[in-house]
C-alpha cells in the first residue's frame, strides 16, 4: 500500500457567511503553482450559501488530486480564533498558512513562501505588505497597504535572535499583526502551544506575537501577494460596545501576562513585559475610552458603577494583571505630575529670587 504523501502546506480557512467571496478563495488556491497542499475549510455555522459553494468545490480540487477538507462546527462561536484552532487539529502540512475566506492570493504565493521557509529553516515568513480591496462608491480600489512601520525588506530577511529587540521592534509596531499573511511551521506551532485566543478581537496581535517571541528563525519577505478584503460587515471591521470592547481587554491582558509569565526571557528582563502591557493597554484604551464615554453617553459616575459592577467583579482573579498595571501607570503619572508641579515651583522661585536681587 503506497504511504500517504504529507502535504507540504496547510491553508486553513475559517468561514461565516463569505457567500459572495468564497468561491473566488478558492479558486486562487486551485491556481496555485505549488502543487502538493490541502486546504481546511471551517464553517462557523454560515447562514448563507458559504457551506453549500464550499462542499461544491470539493471535486474541483480533487481533479487536481488536492484535498480540500469542509468541516463545520456545531455552534457558532462568534470569533475566527475558534475554527483556526480548529482546523490546527485536522492539519497535517509541515507549515501552516492562514487565509481568511473574503481574501485571496496571487498563484505563486504558496510557492514562494514554501521556498524561502525550506532556504531559513524558518519557524515563521512573515510578509510586510499586502494589497487592500475597499468598495468605495460602488467600484473597488485596490491599495498597496502594510500596518507595520520603518523600512521594509528588498530580500528575504532573517530577523535578529535577540528577543528583546523582537520584543521593542513589536512595541514600536516593526510587526505586521494579522494572522493571515505569514507561514508558519506546524511543529513550532504544536511543539510551543501557539493557538488563537477565543476572543472577538486582538487575536491575532497576540498569535503573532508569541510567534515573535517564541521563533527561532523569523523571515521577512518582500512579496505582496496576498489580497485582503475590507468588508464593513465582517467580525473584524464590526464596531464593539464598551462592553465588549472592555471583556476583550481583560481577557488579552490576561492571555498576553499568562503567556510572558511563563517565559524565563520575561522572568529575567521583567521591564520587557511591563513594557509590552503598557504599549497594548495605551493602544487600546482610545477606542475603550470613545465607546465608554462617547458613543454611549454615560458619565464617569455610570462608568465606574459599570466597570465596578460589570467587569471587575466577574472574575477578580481574571483581572489582576489589568489591575495592577492600572495602579502602577497611574501613580508613574501622579509622582511624574507631582515632580514637574515641584520643578515648576523651583524655577518660579529661582526667577522670583532674580527679580527681587
Amino acid at each position: 500500500m503506497a504511504k500517504e504523501k504529507i502535504p507540504t502546506i496547510s491553508v486553513v480557512i475559517p468561514m461565516y457567511n463569505a457567500e459572495n467571496y468564497i468561491e473566488e478563495c478558492l479558486n486562487s488556491l486551485l491556481n496555485q503553482t505549488l502543487k502538493n497542499f490541502e486546504v481546511i475549510v471551517v464553517d462557523d455555522c454560515s447562514t448563507d450559501n458559504s457551506l453549500s459553494i464550499a462542499d461544491s468545490m470539493t471535486s474541483k480540487f480533487s481533479a487536481q488530486n488536492k484535498n480540500l477538507i469542509v468541516i463545520t462546527l456545531s455552534k457558532n462561536s462568534g470569533c475566527p480564533g475558534i475554527p483556526r484552532n480548529t482546523a490546527l487539529n485536522f492539519a497535517k502540512g509541515k507549515y501552516i498558512y492562514f487565509l481568511d475566506s473574503d481574501d485571496f492570493l496571487d498563484k505563486t504565493a504558496l510557492e514562494d513562501f514554501y521556498n524561502v521557509a525550506e532556504k531559513f529553516r524558518a519557524d515563521v515568513v512573515h510578509s510586510e505588505k499586502c494589497f487592500v480591496y475597499e468598495e468605495v462608491d460602488g467600484e473597488l480600489k485596490d491599495t498597496l497597504a502594510s500596518t507595520q512601520t520603518g523600512e521594509f525588506v528588498e530580500n528575504p530577511t532573517l530577523e535578529t535572535f535577540d528577543i528583546g529587540e523582537r520584543v521593542s521592534d513589536f512595541i514600536n509596531k516593526r510587526y505586521l499583526w494579522w494572522g493571515c499573511n505569514k507561514l508558519f511551521r506546524r511543529e513550532f506551532l504544536l511543539k510551543n502551544d501557539i493557538k488563537f485566543s477565543n476572543m472577538t478581537a486582538f487575536e491575532d496581535l497576540i498569535f503573532s506575537f508569541m510567534c515573535v517571541v517564541c521563533a527561532k528563525n523569523y523571515v521577512r519577505v518582500p512579496f505582496t501577494n496576498y489580497h485582503y478584503r475590507i468588508r464593513k460587515n465582517s467580525l473584524s471591521h464590526k464596531g464593539l460596545d464598551g462592553v465588549e470592547k472592555s471583556l476583550n481587554l481583560i481577557e488579552a491582558v490576561k492571555n498576553l501576562d499568562g503567556f510572558m509569565s511563563n517565559r524565563k526571557f520575561f522572568i529575567e528582563n521583567p521591564k520587557y513585559r511591563y513594557a509590552m502591557l503598557d504599549f497594548f493597554i495605551n493602544d487600546k484604551l482610545d477606542s475603550l475610552a470613545q465607546a465608554l464615554f462617547v458613543t454611549s453617553n454615560l458619565d464617569p459616575a455610570e462608568v465606574f458603577d459599570y466597570f465596578a459592577r460589570e467587569i471587575f467583579s466577574i472574575n477578580p482573579q481574571n483581572n489582576i494583571s489589568l489591575t495592577s498595571y492600572l495602579f502602577t501607570s497611574m501613580n508613574i503619572y501622579k509622582l511624574l505630575v507631582n515632580q514637574q508641579a515641584a520643578e515648576i515651583a523651583r524655577l518660579k522661585k529661582l526667577l522670583a529670587d532674580e527679580k527681587n536681587n
